[in-house]
């Protein structure tokens, strides 16, 4: 047996170890379920029936994999785990920008992209058609200059989106990029710039993107207009990629990379984004960013990396890290905000996010959250 493949037997004995048997309620709406050991930088998405879809990174920093894990309501622990990546060792994993991103797309068909260094390539894969492993993976396009991972959106209709941003320096000078699929991820278009000529991008700092159930595509991306302007910017297309409109989100003037990410989901009123400006995180709902909501009070350290989930009660839950460092994950926090942006309660505070890694979140079936890290 490979060691690859000792590896992975391995690893799908860990959730219950990690576990204690299943999710560990942090509090009555809230629960934790750890990825398997090892693992770090998850995403997660949830299907029409409730079964949470995670992919995330374990190994060599500069080279290491993604794997895959699902776990069905009321399951105690993930599924034994399964590579993503049919290319061993393809993957970056360095800090918070890198790893892989996920969609749900036509017939629940699961979607990943993430990048690799030496020529650096975009990489693509979709679940095969009896959804029971993955495609081998290949590249849709290569890029320069490029220090974060690119995200990805699919919609029931069979599009499938993907974007990045890269452009030589400085930062000014870069673009949000675009590539799509009509034909459910079998090929690809040549990739083209969708952002504001003057807007920027900043290039440590994710981008994520998704689709709503109309099929309207959002883009939440950092800018970096005049090298200053890094403000939280989004993209919107109702023509399914034909065209964007570029909108601030929130202003944030400093001259240089804050490393941030950034975070999307859809909820029963619409789509939300996450996002963080000078050490504070914040939520708002797409059509409403002048009345965004953030957890009040000070923080021991700085606010970073969000994560949002909106059940289908429309209460909306807000995760972050505390930490100094680039790479530190810092302490794991959350507040959950009702309807109408209103505080539910107080802030909860959980264990330790592994370094170089964030949290994912997924609103279960009976509207609880389940929380990943």
């Amino acid at each position: 047996m490979s060691f690859r493949a000792v590896a992975l037997a391995c690893a799908s004995l860990l959730p219950l170890l990690s576990c204690g048997g299943g999710p560990a309620e942090l509090s009555e709406a809230v629960s934790l379920l750890r990825l398997p050991e090892g693992g770090r930088l998850p995403r997660a998405v949830v299907d029409d029936g409730g079964t949470a879809h995670v992919v995330y990174f374990q190994g060599e920093p500069r080279a290491g994999d993604l794997l895959y894990v699902s776990r069905a309501p009321g399951a105690a622990a993930w599924s034994e785990p399964r590579y993503v990546n049919s290319e061993p060792g393809t993957v970056v994993g360095i800090g918070p920008i890198d790893g892989g991103q996920i969609a749900l797309g036509k017939d629940d068909r699961l979607h990943v992209t993430w990048f690799k260094l030496g020529r650096t390539e975009f990489l693509y894969t979709r679940t095969d058609e009896a959804g029971t492993g993955f495609e081998p993976q290949f590249a849709i396009a290569a890029g320069e200059g490029v220090e974060a991972g690119p995200s990805i959106a699919a919609d029931r209709a069979g599009n499938v989106y993907v974007f990045w941003h890269t452009g030589a320096p400085p930062d000014a000078e870069r673009s949000v990029f675009l590539t799509a699929s009509r034909d459910d991820g079998q090929t690809f278009s040549a990739a083209r710039p969708v952002s504001g000529e003057t807007e920027g991008a900043c290039d440590c700092c994710a981008l994520h993107a998704m689709t709503d159930e109309a099929g309207a595509l959002y883009v939440s991306y950092r800018g970096a207009g005049e090298n200053i302007r890094r403000g939280q910017r989004l993209l919107t297309s109702l023509d399914r990629g034909e065209t964007f409109e570029d909108e601030l989100i929130d202003l944030w003037r400093i001259n240089a990379c804050p490393i941030s990410t950034t975070s999307l989901t859809r909820g029963p009123d619409g789509m939300s984004v996450s996002w963080e400006t000078a050490g504070q995180v914040h939520v708002s709902a797409v059509d409403a960013l002048q009345q965004a909501a953030a957890p009040a009070g000070e923080a021991a350290a700085r606010r970073k990396n969000p994560a949002v989930a909106v059940n289908h009660r429309g209460e909306t839950l807000l995760g972050w890290g505390d930490g100094f460092g680039w790479q530190s994950g810092g302490t794991f926090h959350w507040q959950r905000f009702d309807a109408d942006g209103q505080p539910l309660g107080e802030q909860g505070t959980g264990p330790e996010i592994p370094d170089g890694s964030f949290p994912a979140i997924v609103a279960q079936p009976d509207g609880t959250f389940l929380v990943t890290f």
